[in-house]
């Protein structure tokens, strides 16, 4: 099995979204490889402040955004505000009870967050729920040391083993940096 753990503290936003992670990880660098189309409504799971979510908004037909903090969500409406996009729906929850239509995604994005998750069967269980047939999940973790790679390390076999236990499928599997790209797709 993979860490799971607590959320990422709110007060700790900064570390989230900073001009060293921008440099680091660009939003537009990992949007680019996850294979996202502009007929897409995606689902930034685990938003925070808002890093990837603007970025997914400019690419995507639309996003809802979705973290267990409020504070967390503040801050990433602001940033779609300052911003300008608005195809954004804010929604606070901690994925075990999604208020959204069933196969009402194409795509669920979860970046750093899938270690984070305390409830994984039921989140799973849900995000399959609201997942459109042939629709897509990626998870994108930490899989190897690197000084600039924040997260824990997890292992890429029990993330595997984890997500394809709630009927997805394992597509492809990705570098980048030092994270995994685990692309899954919808039985």
């Amino acid at each position: 099995m993979s860490q799971h753990g607590h959320p990422y503290s709110a007060s700790a936003a900064i570390f989230l979204d900073n001009f060293l992670r921008r440099w680091y990880q660009p939003p537009s660098e990992l949007i680019g490889k996850i294979g996202l189309t502009q007929n897409d409504t995606v689902m930034d799971f685990g938003c925070g402040p808002g890093f990837f979510t603007v970025e997914l908004a400019k690419k995507a037909k639309s996003v809802v955004a979705v973290d267990l903090s409020p504070e967390m969500l503040q801050k990433a409406q602001k940033k779609a505000a300052k911003s300008q996009v608005k195809n954004i729906q804010f929604l606070q929850s901690d994925g075990i009870n999604l208020q959204l239509g069933d196969g009402s995604v194409d795509f669920i994005l979860l970046v750093t967050v899938f270690h984070e998750v305390g409830d994984v069967e039921s989140v799973l269980k849900e995000f399959w729920r609201v997942t459109k047939p042939g629709g897509r999940l990626a998870i994108v973790e930490v899989v190897k040391k690197a000084t600039l790679a924040f997260a824990p390390i997890q292992n890429p076999e029990a993330i595997k083993s984890e997500v394809e236990a709630a009927n997805f499928k394992l597509q492809e599997t990705k570098q980048w940096k030092a994270y995994g790209i685990f692309l899954f797709t919808k039985k």
